[in-house]
């Protein structure tokens, strides 16, 4: 168990490792004192002490680590300002320190300013060119003689067939080109309806509509496991002032760790790999000021890309485009890998590579186990058992794919709910009416939540969706 600022639990012995309420009395073994030696010996047999070592390195590997991002400037402006804090603010360190503050400021402001013109794209701008948001129509349309209900009509009104399936650009273009034939001939409008079919702004796809934002959604999971690493850390590490630098160790003849603060007089061992950055205590105003301006424009900059870019491939409405701007979407999220690549110095570079994790297992009593306690803990027959059907399921379905699942749910129940009107009676989302802004103007919160800070609309409506005559 890890408590805030505190220290990490020892390593358990036995089944007591695993399992809480696992009965002692089950897994126990008794012995005898005669036994004793050719148990032990048993035990610490090289294919045993092989067989508890691979368990060992699995069970420590789900406890895990937590650490920082070594190629993201969310990296940077953790490490840089706690190395200037543990070398007492020296000048050099301290501008790192600085430039570190300043390029995370340029980071918030490039992702932000992106998906504050791509949030506007698709919610204010094609108000002005009588965009309606696309929802199902269109949806599991495949016959191309006839299909009727109402996910299968168009803005238009008419049917929806795949061979009048048309993006909203080349479906407008046909559209005007219809009604001003119409205009100009209105003594021939019957002939050129029968004759100029304008066709229809529907999807092609639906099914590939979902994949391409389960994959986008996939992309926004590993940004969720970065968060968490973040507040996992600001969570473990011990409140306290410590260093996060110091003299690699090496072991005395009794197994315990010591400084050597003379490794460089080590053959072939260079002065600059006598010290390490490794992740340490934090003071717990540094742990307020970290979260208040590093994790939380994070959590806010996340939520606006995931919320941004899902409605941007639900109104995608080719393959084509769906497949291309799922990829493009990533983009965005690596922007603070580019910001860190492309304008920190050579020194933030190598301090963040050679900053080391913290495990959230004692290293210190793992190094200093014996055979013997290694097969004591990791080697038990509690650790030894088949797997339960639980467990099995818990492997095929891991956590981070329901995560997934409930992300790609939600973003994409939370676009239906905001630009979609459920039709009585058959499940199928149509449009809502069609509002223009009257103005441009946007604010960050209208984007981020838009749902307590909403788009200021006219009153009138510029469109809205045909009577379906026959759900």
């Amino acid at each position: 168990m890890i408590t805030p600022g505190g220290s990490r639990d020892v390593v358990q012995t036995g089944a007591s490792l695993y399992s809480e309420d696992t009965d002692d009395a089950e897994y126990s073994i008794d012995k005898s004192d005669g036994d004793d030696d050719a148990d032990s010996e048993l035990a610490c047999h090289p294919s045993n002490v092989a067989k508890a070592k691979i368990l060992g390195i699995c069970l420590l590997s789900e406890r895990g680590s937590v650490y920082v991002e070594s190629r993201s400037i969310y990296g940077a402006v953790i490490v840089m300002p706690q190395l200037a804090r543990s070398m007492e603010w020296p000048s050099r360190l301290t501008f790192e320190a600085l430039r570190s503050v300043y390029f995370l400021i340029l980071d918030l402001a490039l992702q932000g300013a992106f998906l504050m013109y791509l949030f506007e794209s698709d919610n204010v701008m094609t108000g002005f060119s009588g965009k309606m948001f696309l929802c199902d129509m269109g949806a599991l349309c495949q016959s191309n003689t006839a299909n009727s209900g109402p996910a299968c009509t168009g803005p238009a009104g008419t049917d929806i067939t795949p061979g009048r399936t048309y993006d909203f650009g080349t479906w407008s273009t046909r559209s005007f080109l219809a009604s001003s034939l119409e205009s100009i001939f209105p003594g021939q409008a019957d002939a050129i309806g029968s004759m100029v079919d304008p066709g229809e702004y529907a999807m092609e796809s639906y099914w590939c509509r979902w994949l391409c934002v389960f994959l986008f959604m996939m992309t926004m999971m590993q940004e969720v496991t970065n968060m968490y690493d973040m507040g996992l850390l600001l969570w473990s590490v011990p409140n306290r002032d410590e260093s996060w630098i110091r003299f690699k160790h090496h072991h005395d003849s009794d197994g315990a760790k010591v400084a050597d603060s003379q490794g460089s007089k080590k053959k072939g061992t260079p002065w600059y790999d006598d010290v390490e950055l490794t992740v340490a205590g934090m003071p717990v105003h540094w742990k307020i000021l970290n979260l208040v301006c590093v994790l939380l424009p994070k959590l806010m900059i996340w939520k606006l890309t995931a919320s941004t870019g899902v409605t941007f491939l639900m109104e995608s409405a080719g393959i084509e485009d769906l497949v291309v701007n799922s990829v493009a979407l990533t983009f965005i999220l690596g922007i603070s890998e580019m910001v860190c690549e492309t304008v920190t110095s050579e020194t933030t570079h190598e301090m963040l590579s050679r900053c080391k994790e913290y495990p959230l297992w004692d290293h210190r009593k793992v190094a200093q186990m014996t055979d013997s306690d290694i097969v004591n803990t990791f080697g038990s027959k509690f650790a030894m058992r088949p797997i339960t059907y639980l467990e099995a399921l818990q492997a095929l379905v891991p956590l981070r794919f329901l995560g997934v699942c409930g992300l790609t749910i939600f973003f994409v129940w939370n676009y239906y709910h905001e630009h979609c009107r459920l039709y009585e009676g058959s499940g199928t989302w149509l449009p809502q009416d069609l509002h223009v802004a009257p103005t441009t103007e946007l604010t960050f919160m209208n984007a981020l939540l838009p749902s307590l800070y909403p788009i200021r609309k006219d009153g009138d409506v510029a469109w809205t969706m045909p009577k379906i005559l026959s759900p």
